[in-house]
């Protein structure tokens, strides 16, 4: 079993500043390699240019993946017959890196080598469909990584090689027959923390369930105002954390913008702002999880929408008039939306929804929300004017709903279609209209207090009935357990 945990350090002014020293070397290194692929891969294109091997092959030494080019900046291109990947070609360079930069001998070898793998993971995901790899600035490289069983753990201390001992706030206990695998070191705005991924191999990794053990299913609709509705009738509250401390972040903006260039005091501004900015973030994070901890306790299998966040976000098209001149496109009213929309982050709510959903053997999937918000879950009956705004009322069976739970159920039966699964075990609640006091706000929990579902109950109450003990027509009461 493979788990990770986050802790704050403690370093001394020493350690501090070796650190920081070591980002920006790393980060120098990083992008000095980066421009060594890029300039191969983009000659790739005119194999004329080069000597490098047939694009049309797709042998491991093809330089869409490894610079194999005997112009190459870095590493020698081949040793004996074995034509070496471009991190083994790049890793190959580091000792002469240090020859003839001595001061990267103060960096320990396996962060150097790590940091080259980190390039390479780049790679390997842009070739798998995501985006290009970018040059890091100093704003966007704030990490640096240790291979396993590099790190030492001793109580509330920590050895990291070439920096040392350094204390931690040990927020929980690191539990006893696990080994470390990663570690990673992190500069954030309120200080510097370690993640430690540690594996317990006699504990098995949760495996999803059989379709067969399947007892319940629900579906989840993405919003703005409700971040999530939920097949049950159940509302979860968008709390806009970053729409809360909005004034006070134009504020310490305003405040940074005037001071003087390089100054001090300038430093100081900025580093409150980004304090503020670190606040937004863990308040968010911190709700996503309580999230994704709920919908695992409600049901075994879960529904969401398969949203393009990326292009929903994306600026309106420039208009121009026959003369060439820029007419209004409405972006001030799309830039509102792009706003609010970065503010729900669904991308990362839904990573860790695929987390804690892993961790219990649940099952997360996603459909195509096409048509969901105009399609009648009773009778099916699909009309655009079904909906008007909060409400849904069929046209064609007068049925009534709020039309974010309708929108869910119709996402949840997608999802049973998909999966060959009766809809019978689909968590439906057929209310009317949710009226706003039944929103739940998961921050207004008891922090000492933990749900757990008894694996009897029917699963169809929602979180707010059992916070305030509104339980009704349950057999069996819900079991409260005290975090210790």
């Amino acid at each position: 079993m493979i788990v990770a945990y986050k802790f704050k350090l403690k370093p001394n002014s020493s350690q501090k500043a070796i650190m920081v020293n070591w980002l920006n070397m790393l980060r120098s290194h990083y992008n000095f390699c980066l421009r060594d692929r890029i300039e191969t891969y983009e000659q790739v294109t005119i194999p004329k240019l080069g000597n490098y091997c047939d694009l049309k092959t797709k042998a491991e030494s093809c330089p869409l993946t490894c610079s194999v080019s005997k112009n190459s900046q870095l590493g020698k291109p081949f040793k004996g017959n074995k034509k070496p990947s471009a991190y083994e070609m790049q890793s190959s360079e580091l000792p002469s890196l240090k020859k003839s930069r001595p001061w990267y001998k103060q960096i320990h070898s396996t962060v150097l080598q790590q940091n080259l793998r980190r390039l390479d993971t780049a790679f390997k995901n842009f070739f798998n469909g995501k985006g290009y790899p970018k040059f890091k600035t100093k704003q966007r490289f704030k990490s640096f990584n240790y291979s396993p069983n590099q790190v030492k753990l001793k109580g509330n201390k920590i050895y990291l090689p070439s920096i040392g001992w350094m204390r931690f706030f040990q927020s929980r206990k690191i539990p006893e027959g696990f080994s470390l695998r990663s570690v990673t070191v992190r500069q954030k705005a309120d200080g510097w923390y370690v993640s430690i991924q540690i594996e317990d191999k006699s504990i098995p990794q949760s495996q999803p369930k059989d379709l067969e053990q399947i007892k319940s299913v629900i579906g989840c609709d993405l919003g703005i105002k409700k971040l999530l509705a939920l097949s049950n009738g159940e509302q979860i509250k968008n709390p806009q954390f970053e729409k809360q401390l909005e004034r006070t972040k134009t504020v310490r903006q305003r405040r940074a913008s005037r001071k003087k260039r390089g100054s001090k005091n300038q430093k100081k501004a900025y580093q409150k702002l980004a304090r503020l900015d670190q606040k937004i973030v863990n308040q968010r994070t911190n709700y996503q999880w309580n999230i994704a901890h709920h919908l695992t306790r409600l049901a075994d299998i879960i529904v969401l929408e398969d949203l393009n966040i990326q292009g929903m976000s994306k600026k309106c098209k420039p208009k121009q008039d026959e003369n060439g001149k820029y007419l209004k496109n409405n972006q001030s009213a799309k830039r509102a939306l792009n706003r609010l929309i970065r503010d729900c982050s669904w991308g990362e709510l839904k990573l860790k929804i695929q987390s804690v959903a892993e961790k219990f053997g649940c099952i997360v999937l996603e459909v195509n929300p096409k048509f969901t918000s105009q399609t009648c879950s009773n009778c099916g009956h699909v009309d655009s004017a079904n909906r008007n705004k909060e409400k849904f009322v069929c046209t064609n069976c007068g049925f009534i709903a709020d039309a974010d739970n309708q929108a869910s159920v119709n996402i949840g039966i997608k999802g049973l279609e998909i999966l060959g699964i009766s809809q019978s075990k689909l968590l439906v609640d057929n209310q009317k209209v949710t009226a706003k006091s039944e929103v739940t706000d998961l921050r207004n929990q008891d922090k000492s207090m933990t749900l757990v579902v008894e694996p009897s109950n029917p699963l169809q109450l929602s979180l707010f009935e059992w916070i305030n003990g509104q339980v009704t027509g349950c057999s069996e009461s819900p079991t409260i357990a005290r975090r210790v």
